[in-house]
């Protein structure tokens, strides 16, 4: 192998290197109580459901099926992974379907 590919290997792995560390300095200074804490607590399922609303708003009977399901899933068994497998599934099915 030529001195380009080991340069551009070293480089790629420095870079991701760097990302991995600068992603874990950055945590350490996140706020761990208050309203901040709080508010990046509720992120990734404020991300989701804003995602999956708009998903839903635009989409056909089909979405708003498999969105009330996963709904009731998530409601009894309050595991938001397991209703967001059955929701991909139930989805992919019913559009296999052709329904």
């Amino acid at each position: 192998m030529t001195n380009e590919i080991w340069i551009t290997v070293f480089g790629l792995g420095l870079i991701s290197f760097l990302i991995r560390i600068s992603g874990f300095i950055l945590a350490s200074h996140l706020p761990k109580h208050g309203a901040w804490a709080r508010g990046l607590e509720a992120l990734p399922g404020c991300l989701i459901a804003s995602l999956v609303t708009l998903m839903m708003i635009y989409g056909s009977t089909l979405e708003w099926i498999t969105g009330i399901i996963v709904l009731v899933i998530s409601a009894l068994t309050h595991k938001p992974n397991l209703a967001m497998f059955c929701g991909i599934a139930l989805i992919a099915a019913l559009r296999q379907l052709g329904l």
